[in-house]
């Protein structure tokens, strides 16, 4: 069983968090749709990125998933290069049970993928999704998988058709984990010193364009000249659900909430419909 380890991120007494959840879905109001695949959500801390997270969570469609692929950024740099989780996990909200089938199904297809728990162990990009999703869905299947930025873009399209190809015929929702630009000196990246907000999203803003319309190499390297984190998951991402549309459905910064031009961090909340 893989348990909580993203403390600091949400609450971690069931309570707090499943009201915390409710309220940031009331707020949202958006509605339900049942032809969402695909999906990039944020992992920052709820207070800053859970609105945006919200928007996309609270349009998911209450009829579920067989399954959920979930593709997490590797901050850590432990672990496999592409490490497939094979445990269970578990929130304050409960324990979810790994996909096994799925999961061996994608190992055994893409030959750079692994089972490999190390590369989950320390790792939030995964985790802070879980609580939103068994909030909306209740009862999943999870499938984790860890991508490292150090691959080439052809591993990211193989792991990509290899979901694609696996989850044929199911009802499958595949979510990358990302956030956007990080501005500041803590991150080593400050190109202007004014008007920082509306540079960051200004930035960003090219990141989702390319990603609403599938260049998977415009996303990358826009991302990587911008600090972008989860462009590694948003480039299998767009090979996973590859001839479905995607659209923004909420935009927001760090700055919306903490009014601090220091640290500025962008958040997108896209979704993938057929």
């Amino acid at each position: 069983m893989r348990e909580t380890v993203a403390e600091g991120f949400y609450p971690f007494s069931k309570d707090e968090l499943d009201k915390l959840i409710g309220k940031l879905l009331s707020a949202a109001k958006v509605k339900a749709s049942a032809s969402i695949v695909g999906a990039v959500v944020p992992h920052a801390g709820y207070v800053y990125s859970g609105p945006v997270a919200a928007h996309v969570f609270g349009a998911l469609p209450k009829s579920g998933y067989d399954v959920v692929v979930i593709l997490g950024t590797n901050h850590t740099g432990v672990g496999e290069r592409i490490a497939v989780s094979p445990e269970d996990w578990e929130t304050p909200l409960g324990a979810i049970e790994c996909d096994s089938e799925v999961s061996g199904a994608i190992v055994n297809g893409c030959e750079v993928a692994r089972f490999d728990e190390l590369a989950h162990m320390y790792e939030h990009s995964i985790e802070v999704q879980l609580p939103f999703l068994q909030k909306v869905l209740g009862n999943f299947k999870l499938v984790a998988i860890s991508v490292s930025s150090d691959i080439n873009s052809g591993n990211y399209e193989a792991l990509g058709e290899t979901i694609r190809d696996v989850v044929a015929g199911k009802r499958a929702l595949v979510i990358a984990s990302s956030d956007f630009t990080h501005f500041g000196a803590m991150y080593g990246f400050r190109p202007v010193d004014k008007d920082e907000a509306a540079w960051v999203q200004k930035t960003d803003k090219e990141v989702i364009d390319a990603v609403v319309d599938f260049r998977a190499d415009d996303v990358i390297a826009l991302s990587r000249a911008s600090t972008v984190c989860g462009y590694a998951p948003m480039a299998v991402l767009l090979s996973a659900v590859r001839g479905a549309k995607g659209r923004l459905v909420k935009y927001g910064t760090s700055y919306d909430v903490s009014k601090s031009k220091d640290a500025i961090v962008g958040y997108a909340g896209i979704v993938f419909e057929k």
